[in-house]
């Protein structure tokens, strides 16, 4: 096993056969905004609330270096890196005291970070993609409160599609919860819906790569059972990085304008060195 985990298969191939996908050219953004006014401040203990600052105004520019017609604005930002569109590393989790591929957490984990699979190891991320459409199969109905989904929803929204999930595959799960952000803020982390880890290990055996969802914790919230989750399952025993945050909405819309089932999924992390995970901003193209 490697660092990568399930990414590794990604072989020049596979990238040019999801490269193929691509016929009309139509980009999705899936990501959301890093907004202060959007973003949920959660638990202060888990999260470290987004914030934009600035470092230089334009007004300080010009009083630091004189009369120049040229002045510059130098800003920065700050905020837990598991809030916002992001890509999970595989060292998100500790699991009786080991991370992913049986590594001793104590023995790679240092105060500057990890020294094993930290999210710099994260390649650029270039893969078929497939959308399970929950929402779609419910009529349009979100999943509400802490819904699991289950191996019969998957099933079932995937024999309403046509889409296939195959080996290296994105798998993005769309549920509707993304769209309480907005009007919900304040309560959208309170409850999660999410895939339950029968349905979470039936998409790996089936060679699932990458997993994303258009909710804020990719399993039910809150966690009905800690001995047994989701994050577990696909980070630490089979190497599956995990996206979250996600804004599905438009892509549903146009794969299924376009009768289409798959695109070509694409997410760069950030090379945050020893870091958990990184915001991304994945997008898709059909």
């Amino acid at each position: 096993m490697t660092a990568l985990g399930a990414l590794a298969g990604l072989t020049p191939q596979a990238v040019a056969a999801a490269t193929a996908l691509v016929t009309h050219g139509i980009v999705i953004d899936l990501s959301i905004p890093l907004d202060a006014d959007l973003l949920p401040r959660g638990d202060p203990a888990l999260h470290l609330p987004f914030a934009r600052s600035d470092v230089m105004t334009p007004e300080q520019w010009t009083e630091r270096v004189g009369g120049s017609a040229e002045a510059f604005h130098l800003d920065a930002i700050a905020g837990s890196l598991h809030q916002g569109t992001h890509i999970d590393g595989l060292v998100h989790v500790v699991n009786d005291g080991r991370v992913y591929d049986g590594q001793e957490a104590a023995t790679v984990r240092t105060d500057r970070g990890w020294s094993f699979a930290g999210i710099e190891t994260v390649p650029p991320i270039v893969t078929r993609g497939v959308l399970i459409d929950v929402l779609a199969a419910r009529g349009g109905r979100a999943l509400t409160g802490s819904d699991e989904v289950t191996v019969a929803q998957i099933d079932d929204a995937l024999a309403r599609s046509g889409a296939t999930v195959r080996v290296g595959d994105a798998v993005l799960l769309r549920t509707g919860k993304i769209r309480e952000l907005a009007s919900a803020r304040d309560t959208f982390l309170e409850t999660q819906p999410g895939i339950g880890v029968e349905a979470a290990i039936r998409l790996a055996d089936g060679g699932m790569a990458l997993f994303g969802s258009d909710t804020g914790g990719t399993e039910p919230q809150p966690v009905r059972d800690p001995s047994r989750t989701v994050h577990v399952e696909l980070l630490t025993r089979r190497g599956i990085h995990l996206v979250e945050w996600m804004d599905l909405d438009k892509l549903g819309d146009t794969l299924a304008e376009h009768q289409r089932t798959d695109f070509l999924f694409i997410a760069i992390p950030l090379r945050i060195t020893g870091a958990t995970g990184s915001w991304v901003r994945p997008i898709a193209i059909i």
